[in-house]
């Protein structure tokens, strides 16, 4: 059942590619007629183009297109290419991403815990081209000479059970990690609808305005302390769990009142609020403070739900080291945009794909007795991926689109990994070889 729900969202995405709403979106402000005109490379094949990408060279992406989609004879050139690309709206992947992750949420097939849909927000500096543009847009950050290279700033909203991210803030080096994640509270709520939603944050996010913003903006949130935050509402506490004031003082305030006046006059006027504080203590010994505005679940419940907040660094990892996300076509900003929101959709279809192949190897798992429950492993999901979506998108026979597609989710099956309960250890920080043996990219 799963597959054939997946299916129905990869079929309705092609709909989308070929629709005129998404070519109105692929325009830019300011040049309402790009993309009207029949053109060697038209709106469709720029975009399953860019999607197909595999961080090689631009001709060679060019040449690989189009022999895949058996068009050499209509390949254009690099120059003509990049042209092109420069007329694209980068917002055309956003809308295509949105509305791909919208028939999901609303199709009732979303994970919760107790009835949430459980996100973690986090940033994370990336590589770009280090052009003079980028330099400009993004800023700099000395690297190990102490020459300044151009590095951008990522946010990513990131599902923990469903494994999807749904969305990504691009913005400077130095742009405000809050900033970006307070821009992507309204996309959350847009996409998954009436869902309820549930934010984590790590300990770089705490902020009695913040808090203040998201309990304004009907989102739960479950932030992880410093060992220097609230102390003496801390050290008041009788038990290990319970309900704490917090008091809006000046000196809490100060920086708020510099940088945001309205915002200072209005929280500043409600005196204080009430947070609940949750002391836990972890396997290998560390002690952890959260604050939220949760009322479900036990002091144990919450321990074990901000664990699953690592899974967003985990995704991180996937993005950069097995889709090579930060390997941009060219040295223009707006190619950052296209890129990075382009590989996201295909990260969310590829997690899509490995739902429905999992769902199966699962099934057939317990058919074999097997010891351990198995998951896709999923750097061969994203191999095969990028090796069959042009043949799958392009194919314009529906039964044999079909099978292409049956074909895809029978190799997925096939390539599982064992899921071991291991003892928690502490993080081991050690240099290793760039190209390891057992991190080899699939493409």
């Amino acid at each position: 059942m799963r597959k054939n729900i997946t299916w129905l969202r990869i079929k309705q995405l092609l709909a989308d590619i070929q629709s005129l709403i998404i070519r109105r979106e692929a325009q830019q402000k300011d040049d309402i007629k790009s993309w009207t005109r029949k053109r060697r490379m038209p709106l469709v094949d720029m975009l399953l183009c860019i999607l197909a990408k595999k961080g090689l060279t631009t001709v060679m992406e060019l040449r690989n297109y189009f022999k895949e989609a058996d068009k050499m004879d209509e390949k254009v050139s690099k120059q003509g290419y990049l042209k092109q690309r420069k007329k694209l709206n980068p917002k055309v992947f956003k809308v295509l991403n949105s509305n791909y992750l919208k028939r999901f949420y609303q199709s009732g097939e979303a994970q919760t815990w107790l009835g949430y849909v459980v996100s973690a927000i986090d940033g994370s500096r990336v590589e770009i081209p280090d052009s003079k543009e980028n330099r400009k847009t993004y800023g700099t950050t000395e690297n190990q000479a102490g020459i300044g290279v151009a590095r951008a700033n990522v946010s990513a909203l990131h599902d923990v059970y469903n494994g999807f991210i749904i969305d990504l803030g691009i913005d400077s080096y130095k742009s405000s990690e809050r900033e970006l994640a307070r821009d992507q509270i309204d996309k959350l709520k847009e996409i998954v609808g009436s869902n309820r939603v549930l934010i984590m944050f790590d300990r770089n996010y705490i902020s009695i305005e913040f808090m203040n913003y998201l309990e304004k903006a009907g989102v739960k949130y479950l932030m992880r302390l410093k060992k220097t935050d609230y102390v003496a509402e801390l050290s008041a506490m009788e038990s290990l769990d319970e309900e704490v004031t917090l008091f809006y003082t000046k000196e809490r305030l100060k920086n708020i009142k510099k940088n945001m006046p309205e915002r200072y006059s209005a929280i500043y006027a409600e005196k204080s609020t009430r947070v609940r504080v949750i002391k836990v203590r972890f396997d290998n010994g560390e002690e952890a403070a959260f604050m939220t505005n949760l009322k479900e679940g036990t002091a144990k419940d919450i321990k074990d739900l901000y664990r699953e907040r690592w899974s967003i660094e985990k995704k991180y990892h996937t993005l950069k080291n097995k889709m090579k996300f930060e390997s941009v076509t060219g040295k223009a900003s707006i190619y950052v945009e296209q890129d990075f929101w382009a590989q996201v959709l295909v990260f969310n279809i590829v997690q899509d794909l490995i739902h429905a192949a999992e769902y199966r190897a699962k099934k057939a798992g317990e058919e074999k007795k097997l010891k351990h429950e198995v998951r896709i492993n999923e750097n061969i999901a994203i191999g095969l991926f990028k090796e069959t979506m042009i043949a799958l998108m392009l194919e314009e026979d529906e039964e044999q689109r079909g099978r292409i597609y049956t074909e895809l989710i029978a190799e997925m099956e096939k390539e599982i990994l064992p899921i071991r309960n291991c003892a928690s250890q502490p993080r081991r920080f050690k240099h290793s070889n760039k190209y390891k043996c057992n991190q080899k990219p699939a493409f």
